[in-house]
């Protein structure tokens, strides 16, 4: 399946009823990040969905657009840091398309975690601190997160990072 990203996908979902009802109660709304799992060898597994911030409650509703159909999740927290800012996603920086992203994270997996034997995970689309990025994880069978975040509009590599699950108990 291709990712139909961003300005069409958000446009398809802001035309449907339950999103309209929806905005009516929930003017204050933004798309932050466009979400979607992913199998090992980062093809799309699942739905696609766009997360809004609604500004006046701090609360996120997700609308997911599954075989043509739009519905939508209960609102619920925001996942961040107590210090950040949830950040409207910038549709309009967005340069390289899903797939680009895609091979720019193939090239650059091994190179990064060259040991990591990668299973699932998903992909973020959002913007942080002014950039929008592509933003990668995958757990490991070792069960580490994997992670690397392409920058949307030129295609660099922002940043990668490994984080451990569990505590291996080794001191230092």
């Amino acid at each position: 399946m291709e990712l139909a990203i961003t300005n069409e996908l958000i446009k398809e979902i802001s035309k449907s009823d339950s999103f309209k009802k929806w905005k009516v109660k929930h003017p204050g709304s933004f798309p932050s990040h466009l979400f979607c799992s992913l199998d090992s060898d980062y093809n799309i597994k699942d739905s696609l969905e766009v997360g809004f911030f609604d500004s006046n409650t701090k609360k996120i509703t997700v609308f997911v657009m599954k075989d043509g159909n739009v519905s939508a999740k209960d609102e619920d927290d925001v996942f961040k840091k107590e210090n950040e800012k949830v950040e409207m996603l910038k549709q309009n920086d967005v340069k390289i398309n899903f797939e680009k992203a895609k091979n720019i994270l193939e090239e650059n997996l091994k190179k990064f975690f060259p040991k990591k034997d990668i299973g699932d995970g998903f992909i973020v689309l959002q913007t942080i601190k002014g950039k929008t990025l592509w933003n990668f994880t995958f757990i490991t069978k070792t069960l580490e997160f994997v992670n690397l975040k392409i920058n949307a509009s030129s295609g660099e590599i922002d940043s990668h990072q490994v984080v451990e699950l569990i505590d291996k108990g080794i001191t230092k």
